[in-house]
């Protein structure tokens, strides 16, 4: 080489030339990777452009990222909604689609197309390419072999067609249907067979997932923490706890999983858009991180130049017209051009070398920060935000920003922030031009348990294994019972030596919840009757309603707080709630709060005077349970008809607004407002016929645990002379004769009695039922589930039990039915919660905390008693809603349950009745019919662990028997016909031979 440099001093020259031009020529210049585009590009943003786009950023680039790759193409839909319900089939067609298995469910539905003789094809592509991904779902293991026989065997019904099936299987399927009320949700023919046009639901998609993906399953069992855990399946746990623990799977606004409840599209692109990685894997692409550095334009290609993060050089040619690639944006999906120096961009390249899609991660010059918010200016138009490392950010808020919640699920304004959100902001220098608000569930939130030291308006300290922890406290931090969201409390509720678990993220307390064991040790509490500071004692009713005196001293001195502030004893009043914390036998400071609370009730009993006959003791009778005695003091405001009334007006049987303070057996009553409304007893959408002062209903359905069920029997009112009709939304002056109207009829409970409150009737067409978030009210209109329906003054909403003429609010959740322009009726959604039924033997019980069973079995519908050899421990507290002693009249009686089995009726953490009765070993079910007896009766033998029908039918003799409603509640209401039982029926009188079942419990529609 030095010979030719000698011999040529101008080829020297020019290799020190072009090496000094190389020192100045762009990275981006020099040998890079080179990739093509894809030639189908215009086909990827035309399959983007059928959605319609959620707010939530997460669903919103996941229905993008499954439309653009054409994993959503099966579904053969014009047009998405992000709140739609998907299919069986569908789902699983999308699922598998993700994981790259199009190809292998095409071919599965052409060899079974083949295979079909002629005239019988399916040919339309809802017969013929589902049942590809339904074979091949089987082959992977996905369903199950008798899922697969099901879906195989069908063909898509009519909608009269599903409904027959539906009867007619529920009347051979006693058990199966009864399994569904179990499990607190709906029931109909997709619960008996695997239906593929039937809507899947969220743990059925959970289990299809992490099995076609092979997912490495999890065992640590997060699904407890959620307050509907009983509602999943066995079958799915483990598939639930798969997706919690990576964080693909999260709760739903409410704090609740909804496992049974069916899955969106929104929903889905959730879980699957985090879970790319192994999409990406399956569908042999590959994933890289990049930043645009420069953009080359020429006549007749584009040549984009990215380095990514690992320094190596990207260098993507596209051809306008014919190659190209889809790039998605939190706007939406574009083109290449879309894209701007300085971009972050996620590529994904198929294994010929060719970019199919784009992802960009930050616009030039942005970044992304998620921290807490520490400062807000409404009127300036900016915030602050703190990152965990302490580093902080002033930004200006874009006046066009997008600000969402992902707690409420929607846009909200910079009014509606508050300092301490937890939150991700997409910022361009020092403008904020996107804020989410993020979800108490993030996974950056720390969990903190501890007893609490201290609790001002702006912090709290917690004592946490004897380490005392500081949090801030916000506007917007939640104060919850129990981890449930859904169980708000406040501040107030929370003092000294409570114990508490604050979820904390950048010092400030996201949330407060009580735990199970939430009082510390020497603690009583009730409600205050005297305080006395020169005599130094303190006078209260506790739990009991017993009146009792406590002493504290002068020397040691006696700290008060109260409502969250440090106060004086002389600021104590009457019917305050307190909690008092000893030092041996003396008070030694106190925790208090005017908790005054309204109570809708029904008076069951009045205690008069025998003199004077004046009330002075109330039994009330609220949400179904009766409380009392409570005293009634001769100053108790009394409202009658907006006018001021007295006590000689209170009468049993009236409904009232309470407003007092509560404490177990004791009140201290302020205000008692008289009714002079009925409680709405039910809502029936049905058939009607009148025939003089007789109501005649057929094909009748009742609103239950938010849903319309089904009735299979008929019913017949007198109808009341104060009875409204509204037919064809008219008021008429008299009742007016129907034929075989279609009609919504409100009744009310009147003394006990169910009466028809209103009758609306259609002479033509149906009533159709709606149920969601109201969206939307304005000039006399609402929206609903997409639908904007007139609110006038024949339309009701059901509040409190009571009926009401003021439209919902925007947020609401209701159900609603509709005549097809105009809301007819419509109730608040309630949460339900389906009782569980276990017996046991009480190694533990304290007199209003707790209560510990060992060697228990709980009611199976489908399997019988199922034995738990783990003890159970469940809270209770006799004098609220939670726990109801069945033939016990003082608490302290509790305590002789120890070592005997009783039946306990709860909702997972509650106690709702403990009931003292003989073992029901044998399980009977069937249906009552017109005369009392127990219809198409069956058996539970627990031997051989089998159902055995009983060929005759068997009279029920429920005279010693405690009677148990749907809701887990003890009733005094008999079964009626049509409704369906389980009997419990102890060893000594099950004998079938006699024709009459006496059973120990029985169980009503559960």
């Amino acid at each position: 080489m030095d010979k030719l440099r000698r011999k040529n001093p101008f080829l020297s020259l020019l290799i020190i030339l072009v090496f000094a031009l190389s020192l100045f020529t762009p990275a981006w210049a020099q040998q890079a990777i080179e990739y093509t585009t894809v030639a189908d590009y215009s086909k990827m943003i035309k399959n983007t452009e059928i959605l319609q786009l959620p707010q939530n950023p997460v669903s919103k680039k996941g229905l993008l990222f499954l439309a653009a790759l054409g994993f959503l193409n099966s579904t053969n839909k014009e047009n998405i909604k992000p709140s739609d319900i998907l299919t069986k089939e569908e789902a699983l067609s999308i699922i598998l689609n993700s994981a790259g298995k199009q190809q292998d469910a095409f071919l599965r539905a052409e060899k079974l197309e083949s295979k079909r003789v002629s005239g019988t094809k399916l040919v339309v592509p809802y017969n013929y390419l589902y049942l590809g991904y339904i074979q091949l779902a089987y082959d992977l293991k996905v369903i199950s072999k008798k899922e697969y026989q099901d879906a195989m065997s069908q063909v898509r019904p009519s909608q009269k067609d599903h409904e027959k099936m539906t009867d007619d299987l529920i009347k051979k399927n006693n058990e199966i249907v009864s399994r569904a009320i179990y499990e607190g949700r709906p029931y109909s023919y997709d619960d008996l067979i695997f239906v593929r046009s039937a809507p899947a639901t969220r743990q059925e998609v959970a289990r299809w997932v992490v099995l076609t993906f092979k997912i490495p399953q999890s065992y640590e069992n997060l699904a407890k923490t959620y307050p509907d855990y009983d509602k999943i399946d066995s079958k799915f746990l483990s598939s639930i706890n798969t997706l919690l623990k990576n964080g693909s799977l999260i709760g739903r606004t409410d704090g609740y999983l909804h496992p049974d409840d069916y899955i969106t599209y929104e929903e889905l692109s959730f879980i699957l858009y985090n879970l790319k990685d192994y999409i990406v894997k399956a569908n042999n692409l590959k994933e890289m991180s990049a930043e645009l550095k420069n953009i080359q334009r020429y006549s007749d290609k584009t040549v984009y130049n990215f380095e990514d993060d690992n320094g190596n050089d990207i260098e993507i040619t596209t051809i306008p017209g014919k190659q190209d690639f889809v790039v998605l944006t939190d706007s939406g999906a574009g083109l290449s051009s879309s894209l701007q120096q300085g971009d972050y961009i996620d590529l994904y390249v198929n294994d010929k070398g060719q970019v199919v899609l784009g992802e960009v991660l930050s616009k030039a010059g942005t970044v992304t920060l998620k921290g807490v918010i520490t400062k807000i200016d409404v009127k300036k138009n900016t915030i602050q935000i703190k990152m965990p490392d302490g580093k902080a950010y002033d930004l200006l808020v874009n006046p066009k920003a997008i600000i969402y919640d992902t707690r409420a699920s929607k846009a909200i304004n910079l009014s509606d922030l508050s300092v301490g959100n937890i939150a991700v902001v997409v910022a361009k220098k020092n403008r904020a031009d996107n804020i989410e608000v993020l979800s108490y569930q993030d996974q950056d939130i720390s969990r903190v348990e501890g007893v609490i030291s201290q609790i001002s308006n702006d912090r709290i300290v917690i004592n946490s294994n004897g380490k005392l922890m500081s949090f801030l406290l916000s506007p917007d931090t939640a104060y919850i019972d129990k981890g449930d969201f859904t169980r708000g409390l406040t501040k107030n509720d929370f003092y000294q030596g409570m114990k508490v678990l604050v979820g904390e993220y950048g010092g400030f307390a996201q949330y407060i919840s009580t735990t199970y064991d939430e009082r510390a040790e020497d603690i009583v509490g009730g409600i205050l009757y005297e305080i006395d500071t020169n005599l130094s004692y303190i006078e209260i009713y506790n739990q009991d309603g017993v009146r009792k005196s406590y002493r504290f001293s002068k020397k040691m001195g006696l700290k008060v707080i109260k409502d969250g502030k440090t106060t004086s004893p002389d600021s104590l009043s009457k019917g305050d709630i307190v909690y008092l914390y000893f030092n041996g036998d003396f008070v030694r400071s106190i925790t208090a709060s005017s908790n005054l609370q309204p109570k809708i009730a029904k008076i069951e009993n009045i205690q008069r005077n025998p003199i004077t006959k004046m009330p002075e003791k109330i039994y009330l009778n609220i949400n179904g349970k009766v409380y009392g005695p409570y005293e009634l003091s001769s100053d108790v405001e009394v409202v009658k008809s907006n006018s001021k009334g007295s006590l000689k007006d209170l009468v049993q049987g009236q409904y009232v607004k309470v407003t007092g303070s509560f404490f177990g057996a004791s009140a201290n009553i302020k205000k008692i407002e008289i009714s002079t409304n009925d409680y709405v007893k039910n809502i029936y959408i049905a058939k009607a016929t009148t025939i003089g002062n007789i109501l005649y209903l057929s094909d009748i359905s009742i609103l239950r645990n938010n849903q319309f069920e089904r009735l299979y029997d008929y019913k017949t009112f007198k109808i009341p002379s104060d009875a409204l009709f509204i037919v064809d939304g008219i008021k008429q002056k008299s009742t007016p004769i129907l034929q075989n109207f279609s009609v919504v009829v409100i009744t009310k409970d009147r003394f006990s009695q169910e009466t028809v409150a209103t009758v609306f009737a259609l002479s033509k067409g149906w009533f159709s039922q709606l149920q969601g978030e109201v969206t939307n009210v304005k000039s006399g209109t609402i929206t609903l589930s997409g639908e904007q329906l007139n609110f006038n003054q024949n339309s009701y909403i059901v509040e409190n039990g009571l009926l009401s003429n003021t439209a919902p609010k925007v947020g609401d959740e209701i159900i609603a039915v509709s005549d097809g322009k105009n809301l007819v009726v419509a109730k608040y959604k309630e949460a339900v919660s389906k009782p569980i039924i276990v017996r046991g033997e009480v190694s533990e019980i304290s007199e209003l905390e707790y209560i510990k069973l060992k060697n228990f079995v709980y009611l199976d519908k489908q399997n019988g008693w199922q034995f738990v050899s783990t003890p159970l421990v469940l809270s209770y507290d006799t004098q609220t809603v939670y726990c109801d002693v069945y033939g016990i009249n003082n608490p302290k009686d509790i305590l002789g349950l120890i070592n005997k089995s009783v039946y306990v009726i709860h909702d997972g953490k509650y106690a709702k009745s403990i009931i003292d009765a003989s073992f029901g070993g044998y399980i009977v079910i069937g249906t009552i019919g017109k005369n009392g007896q127990v219809l198409n009766p069956q058996y539970h033998d627990m031997v051989t662990k089998t159902w055995n029908k009983i060929n005759t039918s068997l009279v029920l003799d429920p005279a010693n028997a405690i009677l148990i409603n749907s809701s887990g509640d003890i009733t005094s209401q008999p079964p009626q016909y049509g409704d369906e039982v389980i009997l419990l029926v102890p060893q000594t009188s099950f004998n079938i031979s006699k024709g009459v079942v006496e059973p120990s419990i029985v169980i009503i529609n559960y």
